[in-house]
């Protein structure tokens, strides 16, 4: 938790040629008691945390301070070893606020100042999209209705035109994108898109960034999608493979060279940050990642199905009778086992492996959580497995803004790569009721099926409660509540594209489908040009208003280079 108390000699609550940054409000404390006290805080998602010094309060003055608005903060005094005026309140971005405080009268906190709408760009970013949308629907309208008009030699050219479509040699053309399933590639631009934009910041909102352990926000869902559009992209390529009579084993070695690929091109990534900074050398490498983790996984997958998978001739051998509504399931009974025992593994392991100086099974961050009396344990085992196999080659980060000093946890090490396995293969398995049923009807509904029973699982193991289930929900260590969470919402998304799309035809996709038939290209891209302009500049000014602004720059200009790529039918594949 950042609080500030005097920054670097000016304060800008008291300084009238310098300003608040994003997510601050002022904070005047007047002391009416005879004596110094000690000013604590507490901020509400900080979970089960001991409380914080802001300051010290000198007796019968006044003293301003800043103060974080990211989330509700619980302040009180101590005085003679008692606390007073304990209460949580919302301070709001560019507010002024002010609480005079005693031992004997009422010290609730009042407002001297108005904050200012920071939700306010969200709305006008999101009037503008749609307006631009608006506009560009009604621009082709206007270009089909022009081209359609008769002009004098129009009805020689409709004659020729239906004398050629009678010709028994019809050639149609199509395109490398033409062929692809457009559902599956929206939902990955999607994905990739909006990853693009929470990497980048995503207007330093809070629901735009990871959550600060336990939790779920909009940046927490777009790797998990990502992977499990891979898995559904698995079960496609595969069988498409298999129909070509290749081998099994070739198949699982291009399985392999593609995951090796990715596990390179992620160090290559790891490395171009590094390099950015002084010092840096190979033993300060980060060698899990995001590209490792899709590479592991999806090797892990892909091998699975291709092991397993049954030919489409093969498809209708086994009869289930009464059970027939259950054979997408039923025919994968084996890839499935496969699955759960690697769930069941890295379960058992979170909850029962020992870790050194730790309560077994804990699940939290160290730092501040549990009164601070655990701050060498964050991670469970998740984090003393990466720290004992990587070392000082992960990811390096110890100050948390909500949970104080912590130890080096990584979100993609070992124990989450082995987790988002299952959500991958709940992707390859939304593709096979994508092939196997042919009814829109069917598919939809066994989709919707599986995102009720899984986000119905979800809810028992966290007990519809952000803190206190068996298993919260929690990105940081894809918990296997957070991995069916997801992959719930995964399912219901793309159900409603494929509806939309696919079999409706409403929507074509756009602008989210050129992003889709490119995502690793558009992914390494952004890593490679953050800060770089033109996507990016440094701020004088940084408001949430210019970050937004940016953030949409950026995500906007790599939509129209995946456009520009799409004209071009250039797609590239690892």
């Amino acid at each position: 938790m950042t609080v500030t108390n005097q920054r670097v000699a000016v304060n800008p609550c008291l300084d009238a040629n310098a300003s608040l940054g994003i997510d601050e409000a002022c904070f005047s404390i007047l002391n009416k008691n005879n004596r110094s006290v000690e000013l604590y805080s507490q901020l509400s998602d900080c979970f089960l945390c001991k409380y914080v010094s802001l300051a010290t309060l000198p007796a019968e003055e006044n003293t301003t301070l800043v103060v974080p608005t990211k989330f509700p903060m619980n302040v009180f005094y101590m005085l003679n070893n008692q606390s007073y005026c304990s209460q949580m309140f919302n301070f709001k971005e560019h507010g002024s606020y002010g609480w005079n405080i005693s031992a004997k009268e009422d010290c609730s906190i009042y407002t001297i100042r108005e904050s200012i709408n920071s939700y306010l760009p969200i709305f006008a970013a999101f009037m503008v999209y749609v307006l631009l949308t608006i506009l560009f629907a009604t621009a082709k309208v206007i270009v089909r209705v022009v081209k359609g008009k008769l002009s004098p030699d129009n009805v020689r050219d409709d004659l020729d035109n239906l004398q050629e479509a009678e010709a028994p040699n019809l050639i149609v053309r199509t395109n490398r994108s033409s062929t692809r399933i457009h559902s599956v590639d929206t939902f990955r631009g999607i994905a990739i898109l909006l990853m693009i934009f929470v990497n980048n910041g995503g207007g330093k909102y809070v629901f735009f960034n990871h959550s600060a352990w336990d939790g779920l926000t909009v940046a927490d869902l777009v790797l998990p999608w990502f992977a499990w559009i891979m898995g559904l992209s698995i079960t496609i390529s595969k069988r498409s493979e298999l129909r070509v009579a290749n081998s099994r084993c070739k198949i699982i070695l291009r399985c392999l060279q593609r995951a090796i690929i990715l596990v390179l091109l992620g160090l290559m990534l790891n490395s171009f940050h590094s390099a950015s900074k002084s010092g840096y050398s190979l033993k300060d490498l980060r060698f899990p990642g995001v590209l490792q983790l899709l590479a592991v996984s999806y090797f892990v997958c892909a091998t699975i199905e291709t092991i397993f998978l049954r030919t489409h001739s093969q498809d209708g051998v086994l009869q289930f009778g009464r059970f027939t509504i259950l054979r997408d399931i039923l025919n994968n009974w084996a890839q499935w086992l496969i699955i759960l025992a690697i769930t069941t593994t890295h379960t058992l392991i979170m909850f029962y492996l020992p870790v050194p100086n730790c309560p077994t099974g804990y699940l939290g961050p160290g730092g501040y959580a549990n009164n601070g009396t655990l701050p060498n344990c964050t991670g469970g085992a998740a984090g003393y497995i990466d720290r004992l196999v990587f070392g000082s080659h992960m990811y390096a980060r110890t100050k948390d803004p909500v949970y104080g000093t912590i130890l080096p946890h990584d979100p993609e090490g070992i124990m989450s790569t082995i987790s988002i396995i299952l959500v991958v293969y709940m992707g390859v398995h939304a593709g096979k009721i994508l092939l196997m049923y042919y009814q829109c009807n069917a598919k939809v509904t066994r989709w919707l099926l599986w995102s009720f029973v899984i986000g119905l699982i979800a809810g028992i193991l966290c007990k519809f409660q952000k803190e206190f289930g068996l298993i919260p929900v929690n990105k940081r260590m894809m918990s296997l509540s957070f991995n069916l969470t997801v992959s719930c919402f995964a399912f219901l998304l793309y159900a409603l594209l494929h509806f939309l799309i696919d079999h409706k035809q409403y929507w074509s996709g756009a602008p989210f489908i050129y992003a889709g038939l490119n995502p690793i290209t558009l992914y390494v891209g952004h890593t490679i040009t953050t800060g770089l302009f033109p996507w990016a500049w440094k701020l004088s000014h940084p408001t949430h208003w210019s970050y937004l602004a940016m953030n949409l720059w950026t995500t906007t200009l790599w939509g129209v280079i995946a456009y520009w790529l799409y004209l071009k039918d250039i797609i590239i594949s690892v």
